[in-house]
């Protein structure tokens, strides 16, 4: 059983990076957490609305409560900036994605809904709570620790901050790979590329406003469209193809345009 140390971490940057984030897909993306709280809390319980939300929720704020007991075990912790301040600095280097929200929430224009049906209040809070889980843990994952530990092993040239970016990108999309078990390998193979790509604009934002609270308030927000609008407009239908692959495509030009200027900022401070 390999021991995970700070030796360990630095000395094999990637396979250290690989491992971590199997072991977390595995383990919590399958929801181990959740599963052994069905067996345990009683039907009255479980049968509440939007019940899976908080289970996921409670399995996910338990990932990462394990991931900061590593980052302490390894040395990291200190090394990870939270940096509250550096939200509004990332929320407008988060334009691009700020702007794909707005896009998607447009949806709402074409859709069918029925206006009669209350809104789920518990739904929507607990929603609410889930998009907060799934961001602390996905973002103190890939930006904190793994980003992070490549950047205290290559971080000192501009090669190894692209290099660090982009692999950490990389693991953080293809850790989306657990949704294909649902069945639909088609949409999954979609969420890999379209992860991979946020990952490397979450990575130079995380980078540039050295704050990892910039990056979960971002990927928060990217959550909301996705998980409470179910809750908030009952009979919610997405927008039209055409629409979304137009958003896809304007996002994509905004995110070429904004990490490439990003990355040359970052590393000409170390010419």
């Amino acid at each position: 059983m390999i021991d995970i140390n700070e030796k360990f971490s630095q000395k094999h940057v990637i396979l250290f990076s690989i491992l971590l984030a199997l072991a977390f897909v595995v383990i919590f993306g399958f929801g181990a957490v959740t599963i052994g709280l069905i067996f345990i809390l009683p039907p009255e319980i479980l049968s509440l609305p939007a019940m899976d939300y908080v289970l996921s929720s409670i399995n996910n704020l338990f990932a990462f409560v394990i991931l900061i007991i590593i980052t302490k075990k390894i040395g990291l912790f200190e090394d990870i900036p939270w940096n509250v301040r550096g939200i509004s600095k990332g929320l407008l280097l988060g334009i691009p994605v700020l702007l794909f929200c707005l896009v998607q929430l447009s949806g709402i224009l074409e859709a069918t809904y029925d206006y009669s049906i209350a809104v789920n209040v518990f739904g929507v809070v607990a929603a609410l709570i889930y998009c907060a889980a799934i961001a602390l843990w996905e973002e103190f994952l890939c930006r904190g620790v793994i980003l992070t530990n490549m950047l205290k092993k290559w971080g000192n040239s501009k090669g190894g901050i692209v290099k660090a970016v982009i692999l950490s990108a990389f693991i953080f999309g293809c850790a989306h790979i657990i949704t294909g078990f649902g069945g639909d390998w088609t949409n999954t193979a979609i969420q890999i590329v379209y992860a991979s790509f946020m990952g490397l604009l979450f990575g130079v934002i995380y980078i540039k406003t050295e704050s990892l609270a910039s990056t979960i308030v971002l990927h928060f927000i990217l959550n909301l469209t996705a998980y409470t609008m179910p809750y908030v407009m009952p009979n919610f239908q997405a927008m039209n193809p055409v629409t979304f692959i137009l958003s896809i495509f304007g996002f994509v030009c905004l995110w070429v345009i904004e990490t490439y200027v990003l990355i040359d900022d970052i590393t000409k401070k170390l010419l």
